[in-house]
């Protein structure tokens, strides 16, 4: 029963942060909200399921928290923020569009990410103003790189995942499956370097599909407040996603090195 009220609640997490940018951003139609909700619906039964199941299905470290907290609350920060400086600019609401500009002060260095994205969508014909982008890409990309971080350094600081008398390598990456226990570490670090290095070059690498995605859905889907919201958001939440699971990887990894050289 505790695992079902559990999942329960994640599942409605899930659904309403999948919904919430329909009912913050401005002039959002009803067939748009009703769609969120769907789409939402749709991802909190997967996320029910997968949570409400004794045993692994496709999640990493499902039986290892913070790990998905962490996760599920870089994704809320993003979309949440993100509509709120949409909202800001149409309503004129000054702590928040501060807010924002302190975003783009903390995104502005050589060879920044963001200027990358906001080079990229000045190349298209769109009628959202580059100041609204550049505040919303630095905003994506602060809260996402600043949470990743702070994932990583409490993965790294405290006892995780061996604090957990329960944890299971197998159960918690039941995507990975090496030949052989002795081969399990060097693939590992593998796994995590790979993770690691694609989720920095895609920071850089997804604002140059910008212009195919706009030949094959329309300029809309950067025009529209809620499609450009989840854009933005998914552009630094996928690098951030990639990033924290090679830093955990690598951690499992060298604990398992450790335990089988006392093996």
């Amino acid at each position: 029963m505790k695992r079902i009220t559990g999942a329960f609640i994640r599942a409605l997490i899930v659904v309403l942060i999948i919904i919430l940018p329909a009912y913050i951003l401005p002039e959002t139609g009803k067939t748009t909200q009703e769609l969120a909700l769907i789409i939402g619906v749709i991802v909190g039964a997967f996320t029910m399921f997968e949570y409400g199941g004794k045993t692994p299905g496709f999640v990493d470290f499902r039986f290892a928290p913070p790990y998905n907290r962490f996760r599920i609350a870089i994704i809320a920060a993003q979309v949440i923020a993100l509509s709120l400086v949409c909202r800001a600019t149409t309503q004129s609401i000054p702590e928040i569009l501060e807010f924002a500009n302190t975003a783009v002060g903390y995104a502005s260095f050589p060879y920044s990410p963001v200027e990358m994205a906001v080079a990229q969508t000045a190349l298209l014909p769109l009628t959202t103003t580059p100041e609204l982008m550049v505040q919303l890409f630095s905003v994506s990309f602060v809260i996402a790189t600043g949470l990743a971080i702070g994932l990583s350094a409490v993965l790294w600081i405290f006892g995780w995942p061996t604090e957990r008398s329960e944890f299971n390598l197998w159960v918690n990456l039941p995507t990975f499956s090496p030949s052989s226990v002795s081969q399990a570490e060097k693939r590992m670090k593998r796994d995590a370097s790979i993770n690691i290095i694609l989720g920095i070059g895609l920071l850089y690498a997804i604002p140059y599909g910008f212009s195919f995605v706009v030949d094959i859905f329309g300029t809309g889907l950067f025009e529209d407040y809620h499609s450009l919201v989840w854009v933005v958001a998914l552009w630094a939440f996928l690098p951030a996603l990639l990033v924290t699971r090679g830093i955990s990887i690598t951690k499992v990894s060298r604990i398992l090195g450790n335990a089988l050289k006392r093996a």
